[in-house]
């Protein structure tokens, strides 16, 4: 599993590095301008982008087949795209909780919106996923791009929630993020559904 991660990160490292530019432009914007949802909102989509990114590397080299005929099962290779989005989500998702270190950032409803966000990105990562395996990634992006369009609207539509609703927004926060833990075993045992009855 470590050598499978190893090769995807250093097939990908020059998308890694622009995510990280990325990131940290968004990140600053939004401690500059005191508003955590331009930030939030972006760390939704690490958790797909990146293992998007590996994935359509192995489908150029036909990796998948060769991994298969060494003797790696299908449910490792499903595996090792989860354990790649969630590796990229979680440190990108946390970076989040920096901005509490600015006073103006310290705000209950500040923390319910990262708690959100969070939720959020793990649904994202568990609908897109089982249609990257499904479909493949060309395919997949246009799905992406819906998703990621949702997604944008849902964060308009949260930061006017959460300034209209306060008493609603901790069951709503803590709804989502339950159900982004929840989507994620879900999504594994779909995929390797998948998996199992593509032929590569």
């Amino acid at each position: 599993m470590k050598g499978m991660l190893l090769k995807d990160i250093l097939n990908i490292r020059g998308q890694i590095a622009y995510y990280a530019v990325i990131i940290a432009v968004f990140f600053a914007v939004a401690a500059v301008t005191g508003n955590l949802y331009f930030y939030a909102g972006i760390s939704c989509f690490c958790g797909v982008a990146v293992p998007l990114s590996a994935v359509a590397y192995d489908e150029k080299d036909n990796w998948e087949r060769f991994a298969l005929a060494a003797g790696v099962t299908r449910g490792r290779l499903a595996l090792s795209r989860y354990l790649l989005g969630l590796a990229s989500f979680f440190p990108v998702w946390g970076l989040s909780f920096l901005l509490f270190v600015l006073p103006s950032f310290r705000t209950a409803e500040n923390l319910l919106a990262v708690l959100t966000f969070g939720g959020m990105g793990l649904l994202v990562m568990s609908v897109v996923l089982p249609l990257v395996f499904k479909m493949g990634t060309e395919k997949a992006r246009a799905v992406y791009i819906v998703v990621i369009l949702a997604v944008m609207l849902c964060s308009a539509g949260l930061a006017s929630f959460f300034g209209l609703a306060e008493g609603a927004v901790p069951v709503v926060a803590a709804v989502l993020l339950a159900a982004g833990i929840v989507s994620v075993p879900i999504s594994f045992a779909v995929s390797c559904s998948v998996y199992r009855k593509k032929d590569f």
